[in-house]
């Protein structure tokens, strides 16, 4: 540097060394003048520099340390220093701007949004406004040299009238006038009209003492802002007034700019950080709100730490691909985002999704890095939740379907090459509906719940308890050495499913039933598997429940079979290929038909003859049961209209409803439908419901069964003994009759507890007003027997077999024409005196006939106890003579038998073997009368079986 060379020497007065080589940088790049800049730290420092050096300007910070830059100026105005000064402060505030210009500060500028050029001008300014009050204060004389020279845009300008006296060169260009325009200008000319504009405000900026904001307008009619500080001045004795004006259109637009962002920045709802990135360690130099309130960090807790220190100190292998993504970033300097796991300042962790952008200066060096953080924990939590939801059950957190095919799948490989057995456990829980539907859902959930946990319980870590739906509970057994081991599992699991659960106030009882299904990986379908367990589940159920079964192809053959079974009766009910049979119902007392029942009938193409047994339950398992129930009921209307019509109006048809059907909506007006369009009178109708059908939604039935009633149609219960309902129930239905299952009657010429059931069920009939009909009476001595014993109707093949409708006519009109009752029997005179003998030895029973019939008994023999009982049901028996020994039984134990059957017959045992207890037993209870003793003496024996018929007319007169 010459001594001609013009040299600017400027002071910064600057704690932050960083801001002193921005500074420096600036004023290097853009001053147009030779400058030095020195630089001290310390408010000390600076007053000293002041004091010593011949500055130009000084650049003051606002904040020096525990100083304050505006004490600095103070301090160096007191002291009469005239050096100006620029007030550097890294944010705005209009409180500390005025005063700062109060105590004379040229300018005021923002670090970080003030680049080279508004730096060098805003120096200049401040240098050329301190020589222009210097020279107008010094000397008048020179006023004009400086008013025209001074690069700041000044006006005179007459107060009164306003007009403009003299314009500047820079106010001549900042307004766009040449010096023969001013004449005639006034100052209301420059003004814009701001009557529709929003009030000015100078948040941002400093203004100049004095200094007001104005909107001016160019000659060419734009508008902008201007700062107009105003001074009373008297040139050549004339007042006017000095008119110093700053253009901050553009400072008042980067100030609002600058608060919009900021604004922004602490206003959004997501994290702002920003790092140095000419640091080493990326130091975190600013964060907004949004960051404290997310982290829990305050700013000063965070401003100066690498981002990392929110990740806490152990290593999270989560964040793992994130940090790589972020490393690459970095390195690359492009954009990066990442999802990372990160901690707050209380311990608890947040998923953060960061955004980060590198910031470029001019030359395109990044400075620094912006990152925007935004708290997803509860996306990720709702994610999660709904990847488990997807793969779990949501009431029990066990495996569903889904995950269960997965881990089922990757069972099957590794079996499959380690040579081992899969196992897998279909378990339903026994009679869950009813106790769901009776206690609530509510218990419901809880029990199966605590099912999930007592199987979870049993098992290894490597298997697997899943529940695919309703009361279905799957258990997954991989690396089995051999399928034998599952049944230990099996019948745990059972066992403890049996154990009593208390829940809440109910102790509830449950059992399950089981199948197992086993692979060595080889299957093809893994999935298959659950169906063959299903099916091993489904004949466990046939068995009685509470036990498991193991799957066989036979059970495979039975499913496809009812899948075809159930698309060909769908075809059969569409086409009308089923057929109504009829069996009588007989009386008991004339031998009359009184009424038939519609039975369905399915003669199949290719398979024969299919028994209601198999396709009716199917029926009602797939709901089809609607259709086909209406279609019998419709067709036994008509047919039964067109017997009337042949002259049997007393017969009236009995047709059997599905509680499936009863539960449906809008099946009393079915009935209706079917009686309007047959024309069959309602008290020729009589439907069959089964006990049973009032377990489930038990006041809609009795309810629909009431509205039937109504209509005159009568209701029977039908198979009844056989449900699972309390007899509390039969009140509340209006039956008019009871059907009394064919199960007890079977054996109920010779069984006890049926025949005492039969008698029971009889009676409490009839004291309820209610008829009795007994079904599957195959023999005469079974009708005989309950003639007896005053049941109403018989009904079975004794009489008649299910018939097709035109062999039902000819069967009536064929007893019609006989005019006798149809099997009615003759039955024994009440005067007769019959005697059974019993003996397995035939030629025992020859000599007791011939000592015997001299006395003129009608005699029955037989050397079978089953036909002894057929005996007893056919005939009116008063005596009997049972041998002791038998291959059967034992003649106590016949009599005991008859003794409940028959209890009014007189009992007598003849043996050559003498067994004294169960004798003795016999005769202390009742069950025989006396005791003879082979061989016998004829007299004797004929005096003995007199006396029995005594004592039996003597007890039942």
């Amino acid at each position: 540097m010459t001594e001609n060379d013009l040299l600017l020497r400027i002071l910064l007065i600057e704690d932050d060394e960083d801001d002193y080589l921005i500074t420096r940088d600036l004023l290097q790049d853009s001053s147009p003048v030779t400058t030095r800049l020195d630089w001290v730290d310390s408010y000390r420092e600076g007053m000293a520099a002041l004091e010593t050096g011949d500055y130009a300007v000084a650049l003051v910070d606002l904040r020096l340390g525990p100083d304050s830059g505006i004490d600095l100026i103070q301090e160096a105005r007191e002291r009469s220093l005239t050096t100006p000064f620029i007030l550097l402060t890294g944010q705005g505030d209009d409180e500390l701007d005025a005063h700062a210009v109060e105590l004379g500060a040229a300018d005021y500028l923002i670090k970080g949004a003030v680049d080279g050029h508004t730096l060098i001008r805003s120096i200049r300014y401040a240098i050329d406004r301190a020589m222009a009050t210097e020279s107008l204060a010094s000397s008048e004389s020179h006023y004009r040299l400086l008013f025209e020279s001074n690069p700041a845009p000044m006006c005179l300008v007459d107060p009164d009238s306003q007009a403009l006296v003299s314009m500047n060169e820079a106010a001549r260009g900042l307004y766009g006038y040449s010096n023969d325009q001013i004449e005639g200008l006034t100052l209301c000319r420059l003004r814009a009209a701001d009557h529709a504009l929003p009030r000015l405000s100078s948040e941002g900026i400093l203004l100049r003492e004095g200094g007001v904001l104005r909107r001016h307008q160019r000659r060419d009619g734009r508008e902008m802002i201007v700062e107009v500080v105003s001074t009373s001045m008297t040139i050549n004795r004339r007042a006017l007034k000095v008119l110093m004006i700053t253009d901050v259109t553009t400072q008042l637009d980067n100030s609002r700019q600058l608060r919009l962002f900021k604004r922004s920045i602490e206003s959004s709802s997501n994290g702002i950080v920003i790092t140095d990135a000419r640091q080493e360690d990326l130091p975190i130099i600013y964060v907004n709100g949004a960051f404290e309130k997310i982290t829990g960090y305050n700013s000063g807790e965070a401003i100066g730490k690498n981002c990392r220190f929110l990740q806490g100190d152990d290593f999270d292998l989560s964040n793992e691909q994130g940090l790589a993504e972020i490393r690459r970033g970095l390195k690359k300097g492009v954009d990066i985002s990442a999802v990372l796991r990160n901690y707050r300042k209380d311990g608890s962790p947040f998923w953060n999704d960061l955004y980060i952008s590198p910031m470029r200066d001019e030359e395109g060096e990044i400075t620094h890095y912006i990152g925007v953080q935004n708290d997803i924990s509860e996306r990720k939590s709702a994610e999660h939740e709904l990847a488990f939801n997807i793969s779990h059950d949501v009431l029990t957190g066990l495996p569903n379907r889904t995950l269960l095919e997965d881990r089922l799948s990757q069972a099957c490989r590794l079996s499959q090459r380690y040579g081992r057995t899969v196992a897998l456990l279909f378990i339903d829980l026994d009679g869950f509906k009813l106790i769901n539907d009776s206690l609530g859902h509510r218990l419901g959930d809880q029990l199966l719940i605590e099912v999930g946990q007592r199987l979870e319980a049993l098992i290894r870590s490597g298997d697997t308890v899943a529940r695919i739906s309703g009361d279905e509970f799957i258990l997954l057994l991989p690396d089995l050495a051999q399928a034998e081991d599952a049944i230990l599992v099996v019948e745990n699991a059972i066992h403890e499913i049996a154990r009593p659960y208390l829940l809440g106030n109910e102790t509830i009882h449950l059992t399950a039933s089981a199948g197992i299904s086993t692979t060595d990986g080889s299957i093809e379908k893994p999935m298959a598997l659950l169906q063959q367990a299903d099916l091993a589940m489904y004949r466990a159920k046939q068995l009685g429940r509470n036990t498991y079964q193991w799957y066989s192809q036979e059970f495979n053959d039975e499913a496809s079979y009812r899948v075809a079974l159930r698309n060909e009766l769908q075809d059969a009910i569409d086409q009308e290929q089923l057929s109504v049979y009829y069996q009588p119902l007989v009386d008991a007392r004339t031998g009359q038909i009184r009424n038939v029942e519609a039975l369905v009938r399915w003669q199949h193409p290719t398979r024969g003859l299919i028994s209601p047994g198999d396709f009716v339950p199917l029926a009602e398992e797939t709901g089809q049961i609607i259709a086909l129930g209406e279609w019998v009921l419709r067709k036994a209307c008509r047919d039964m209209v067109h017997l009337h019509s042949r002259g049997f109006r007393h017969c009236s048809i009995s047709v059997n409803v599905s509680p499936i059907q009863l539960r449906k909506e809008g099946f009393t007006q079915t009935v209706i439908n079917a009686l309007k369009a047959s024309g069959l009178p309602p008290e020729s109708l009589e439907l069959e419901v089964v006990e049973s059908a009032i377990l489930l939604d038990t006041d809609l039935v009795i309810n629909v069964l009431h509205a039937i009633r109504e209509l005159g149609v009568h209701i029977a219960i039908d198979d009844f003994g056989t449900g699972f309902s309390s007899l509390s129930y039969i009140k509340l239905l209006p039956a008019n009759k009871i059907k009394i299952d064919r199960s007890f009657i079977k054996d109920v010429i010779e069984n006890r507890s049926d025949a005492a059931i039969t008698q029971g069920v009889i009676s409490m009939a009839h004291h309820l007003g209610l008829e009795v009909v007994a079904e599957g009476v195959e023999t005469e001595a079974h009708a005989t027997y309950l003639r007896k014993n005053h049941c109403d109707l018989l009904q079975g093949f004794v009489f008649a077999r299910p018939m097709p409708f035109d062999e039902l006519l000819t069967f009536l009109n064929e007893q019609a024409s006989a005019n006798t009752p149809a099997s009615a029997g003759e039955g024994d005179s009440e005067q007769e005196l019959t005697l059974l003998l019993l003996d397995d030895e035939e030629n025992i029973l020859r000599a007791l006939t011939r000592v015997l019939r001299r006395d003129g008994y009608r005699i029955l023999a037989t050397t079978n106890v089953k036909e002894a009982f057929s005996l007893l049901a056919s005939h009116q028996v008063q005596v009997i003579v049972s041998d002791q020994r038998m291959p059967e039984m034992s003649g106590t134990d016949f009599l005991s038998a008859v003794k409940a059957i028959h209890p009014e017959t007189v009992r007598i045992v003849l043996s050559g073997y003498t067994d004294l207890k169960s004798v003795t037993d016999a005769i202390n209870e009742g069950a025989i009368y006396k005791f003879l003793t082979k061989p016998w003496d004829d007299q004797q024996i004929r005096d003995h079986i007199q006396q029995a018929f005594l004592y039996y007319r003597a007890t039942v007169s």
